[in-house]
């Protein structure tokens, strides 16, 4: 079926409020928008735009402004849509915008209305709208850390502040993280990127690009700490967030650094997997970490994970107290003792909760399981972490 690439931009522009141009063999097909501003913007980074490669992609100019391409048959059709602001322009950007395009800063109040007339997007949630349009225009899954994890070109750029009515990150939101760096969780951390953006981060500073930059260095310092409750060696962890840190400070790129920042907690989570996965880190310890996880809700024999991994199961056993110097079951029980830790450190179950969701039989059980890996109950576990982190779960 043909589709109709012109109403398909009019929806877009409709959906999103925002300007889409239409490209249809390379040449200028149609803007579609209920408002305009001669010059178009897009016309004025339009090279610079198609400069980026893929099916779907962003570009970020020097003047905050930022645009998203989709490319559908082959790159013989192609829309743009933008310019996207991340909070409402003010008067000192509107002049900037109009010297970059060598009109009179005398129109400054004109863009200013115009661009008002238009939502705004922080990145993610712009990012996400791309990753959806794109999967119905060329049938390509992606997701907002595809996108944000790229290392697709983009030159310098430096958003305004986010605007002051957005609410900030929750505290939920940032004790997932950390947990997810604590027991080594890539899956997790990975699908955390993977969704929208929600809230903010607090101000940190009265530059955009500091802002950006001093982020980095409060989530170095969050996750460095995580890293090392989690096993991670103190030397290998400071030295590790003294490099990200010091990158962070030669950059100059709002979407490079939002990239780093990713980069820096995956890296962290990576790290301390690899010493949850024993001194070695084998290929055979990952896989049995990797399905105890997937099938953390139900009892887990020696005999299961060997056919589970294609091998025999007295050489799995074998195998694995060379490479850990434990036991395959001391292995899973101790995978299970960790993700109860977390749930008391992060969510509100009940024992006789996270028992069963842990593949306990009874409630009993599980509390003398932990008891004797944890050396106290999970209820003075939950406990004392509250009283050390001054928590009221």
């Amino acid at each position: 079926m043909e589709r109709d690439y012109e109403y398909l931009a009019d929806s877009l522009s409709s959906l999103a409020g925002l300007p889409v141009r239409l490209y249809r063999g390379g040449k200028f097909a149609g803007l579609y928008h209920h408002t305009m501003f001669k010059p178009d913007l897009a016309i004025l980074e339009e090279k610079r735009i198609f400069q980026n490669p893929g099916n779907v992609n962003y570009y970020m100019d020097e003047n905050f402004l930022y645009y998203g391409l989709f490319r559908a048959e082959s790159g013989a059709i192609a829309l743009i849509i933008g310019p996207v602001v991340q909070s409402p322009l003010d008067y000192t950007l509107a002049v900037r915008v109009l010297r970059a395009m060598g009109e009179n800063i005398g129109r400054a109040g004109e863009l200013m209305n115009y661009l008002s007339a238009m939502p705004t997007y922080p990145l993610r949630n712009f990012l996400q709208i791309l990753c959806t349009v794109n999967y119905f225009l060329n049938g390509e899954k992606l997701d907002v850390g595809q996108l944000l994890l790229g290392d697709e070109p983009n030159p310098p750029e430096s958003p305004p502040a986010p605007p002051a009515g957005a609410p900030h990150n929750t505290l939920e939101l940032e004790e997932q993280m950390l947990s997810c760096v604590e027991y080594g969780r890539v899956d997790e951390i990975e699908e955390m990127f993977r969704r929208p953006a929600m809230g903010r981060a607090g101000v940190l500073a009265a530059d955009a690009l500091r802002q950006q930059k001093n982020l980095v260095i409060c989530t170095a310092t969050l996750v460095t700490r995580a890293a090392i409750r989690g096993g991670l060696d103190q030397e290998t962890a400071f030295a590790l967030s003294d490099d990200y840190i010091q990158r962070a400070e030669l950059l100059a790129g709002y979407v490079e650094l939002t990239r780093l920042n990713a980069r820096m907690v995956r890296e962290f989570t990576r790290r301390v997997e690899q010493v949850k996965c024993g001194v070695h880190g084998s290929c055979r310890v990952r896989a049995v970490r990797d399905y105890v996880l997937n099938h953390i809700s139900r009892p887990i024999t020696t005999k299961e994970l060997a056919q589970a991994l294609g091998t025999n199961r007295t050489y799995l056993c074998r195998m694995f107290r060379e490479e850990t110097g434990k036991t395959v079951q001391d292995y899973v029980t101790g995978i299970k003792m960790d993700e109860a830790s977390r749930l008391l450190n992060t969510t509100a179950k009940t024992v006789a909760q996270m028992g069963s969701y842990l593949g306990y039989s009874s409630q009993s059980h599980f509390q003398r399981v932990f008891k004797k890996t944890m050396g106290m109950t999970p209820g003075e576990y939950r406990k004392k972490q509250n009283a050390e982190t001054g928590d009221g779960l």
